[in-house]
């Protein structure tokens, strides 16, 4: 039998013209059923409560469209502009001149570079200014019971997004998002939310959608949480022959090869390092040809917001751009 949609599922009949508001209760599917037992009987919600929120769920068919078309991913030379250019380079620098003292402070108390935090901020929404419009409840519960193959790592953040909607006291059906889910300034999956978000400016309450300051510290947090060594390299061109470089990219992204070793195996990296320092070997595709790099644990730790290697290097990149513009900017007398 073919498998039917969640909410195409979940529902019996829905009335023609109906609004969100008004649209009636619908009849739930096994599944769904199955998930609001668990978060009575493991987390106490209320059972009525969440049959009525998830009866006025609709099925986001651009959501799985938009997953099914992650699969694809474009070379670099073709990545890199749409995120390091001039855009986020020069919002980056305003952003940190407008967010100095709270910069500062994150990187004192996180020991993560200023830049880093800005560059994330940038990639991921341009300062606040794209934060998604898809209904984070919609798009989860979409991916939750509609796609199987991540299906379990969604229920996992559909559960976590209604403790965080009950935390915070969200009506669940309004906070709105990206297409996966994620949320706010920095968009943080609901499991990063209630994990990694601080109140960095001591409001009392963790506002990832309004609030710079708690974005700032949030991702701050996050990188340290995921073992950011302050001071240490992240990634540097390297030279070797190809079939030996794609030995070492098999490998794959945690650092695993002292770069004493990689030496002995033929690789020069372009800047000298502490040959003790465990590495990866990654390409990019230019114009030109395939480059080669070294990813070191702290290119590793960017890789723990985004998987892509290409999100890693885009972010480290800007993050070097948006320094050298605020370096010019406070250098003007």
């Amino acid at each position: 039998m073919k498998r039917r949609g969640l909410l195409a599922a979940i529902a019996s009949v829905a009335m023609v013209g109906e609004t969100r508001a008004q649209a009636a209760p619908r009849a739930l599917s096994v599944e769904v059923e199955a998930f609001i037992d668990d978060m009575v009987e493991r987390h106490r919600f209320d059972r009525d409560a969440l049959r009525a929120l998830f009866g006025r769920v609709r099925s986001q068919s651009q959501v799985l469209g938009a997953m099914q078309s992650q699969s694809q991913p474009r070379p670099w030379f073709d990545y890199r502009p749409a995120f390091v250019n001039r855009t986020r380079v020069v919002g980056g620098a305003r952003f940190w001149q407008d967010n100095a003292t709270t910069l500062t402070r994150a990187q004192a108390q996180f020991g993560v570079p200023a830049e880093l935090i800005v560059a994330t901020i940038a990639a991921e929404t341009l300062f606040g200014k794209m934060m998604g419009a898809h209904p984070v409840l919609d798009s989860l519960a979409t991916l939750a019971f509609e796609f199987p193959r991540r299906a379990e790592f969604f229920r996992g953040e559909l559960e976590q997004f209604l403790l965080l909607s009950r935390e915070l006291g969200l009506d669940a059906a309004q906070p709105r998002g990206s297409f996966a889910g994620a949320m706010g300034i920095p968009q943080f999956m609901p499991t990063s939310y209630r994990k990694f978000a601080v109140d960095f400016d001591n409001d009392g309450r963790i506002d990832l959608w309004r609030s710079a300051p708690d974005a700032i510290g949030s991702v701050a947090n996050y990188y340290r949480l995921f073992g950011w060594i302050a001071g240490g390299p992240v990634a540097i061109r390297v030279s070797a022959p190809a079939e030996i470089a794609e030995a070492q990219v098999k490998l794959g992204i945690k650092p695993h090869t002292p770069v004493g070793a990689l030496r002995e195996l033929g690789f020069m990296p372009a800047l000298e390092v502490d040959p003790a320092l465990l590495a990866m070997v990654f390409p990019l595709i230019t114009r030109e040809g395939t480059d080669y790099w070294l990813g070191f644990d702290n290119f590793y730790v960017i890789t723990r917001y985004n998987r892509a290697i290409h999100y890693a290097m885009a972010v480290h990149e800007l993050a070097r751009e948006i320094l050298a513009a605020r370096v010019a900017a406070t250098a003007r007398p």
